[in-house]
C-alpha cells in the first residue's frame, strides 16, 4: 500500500544527525523500546568478519523489542507523522535517530487494535535519500507492506539499520561515524 509521510511545522533537516554521536542515536532507539513498555530488547550487530574485506566494522544494526508495537490503523499517526509527540515527553522524532547511523532503515511491527480486536503486521522501508530530494515530505511515497493477521500474535517493534555511512561521508559529517563503543570488544560495557 502506498502511504505518505506527514509533518507539522518542524524542519525535517533538524531531525537527522542531531545526536552527539551514533551511540547516542542508538540509545534513543533503545529508549523508544523502553517507552513502549518492552520487557525484552534484542540488539543484533552484524560485524564484518576479520577475513572479509569490507569498508565498515559494523554492516547492520537491529533493535527489536516486545513492546506494544503499532497496529496498521495507527501507522500514519505514530510512525509516519514526523515531529508529532505520541508519548509523554517525546518529540516525535526518535525513530528517525536511525538515520544518523545508516542510510536505510526498515521498521517492522506487529500491533494490536483494541477496537477492532485484530493484530496486524506492517513493514516500512525508509531511505535517507527520500528527504534530500524533497523539501515537501508529504510528496514522498512510502511503499508499506501491511496485513491483518488471522490469529493472535506477539506484539513487537523492530528497527533494522543498513547502509551505514562510510569514511567519505563521516569525514565531513563526523556525527555519523560508528564510534568505538560499537566495537565487538566494547559493546557489552557500553
Amino acid at each position: 500500500m502506498k502511504r505518505k509521510l506527514t509533518t507539522n511545522s518542524r524542519l525535517v533537516n533538524e531531525l537527522f544527525a542531531n545526536y552527539v554521536s551514533t551511540f547516542s542515536a542508538f540509545c534513543e532507539l533503545i529508549n523508544n523500546s523502553i517507552q513502549a513498555k518492552a520487557k525484552n530488547i534484542w540488539i543484533d550487530l552484524d560485524y564484518t568478519k576479520e577475513t572479509e574485506v569490507h569498508p565498515l566494522t559494523v554492516k547492520k544494526i537491529s533493535i527489536k523489542d516486545d513492546g506494544i508495537g503499532v497496529h496498521l490503523n495507527d501507522i500514519e499517526r505514530k510512525i509516519l507523522d514526523i515531529g508529532t509527540a505520541n508519548k509523554e515527553g517525546g518529540k516525535g522524532i526518535g525513530r528517525f535517530a536511525a538515520f544518523q547511523i545508516g542510510k536505510t532503515i526498515q521498521i517492522e511491527t506487529v500491533g494490536y487494535d483494541d477496537e477492532e480486536k485484530t493484530f496486524s503486521k506492517v513493514s516500512i522501508p525508509l531511505k535517507f535519500e527520500y528527504f534530500g530530494k524533497n523539501i515537501n515530505v508529504s510528496e514522498i511515497d512510502i511503499d508499506t507492506k501491511e496485513e491483518i493477521l488471522k490469529s493472535k500474535s506477539n506484539t513487537f517493534y523492530e528497527v533494522t539499520i543498513t547502509d551505514l555511512y562510510d569514511s567519505v561521508t563521516t569525514e565531513s559529517e563526523p556525527k555519523k561515524k560508528i564510534i568505538d563503543k560499537f566495537l565487538r570488544n566494547r559493546i557489552e560495557d557500553s
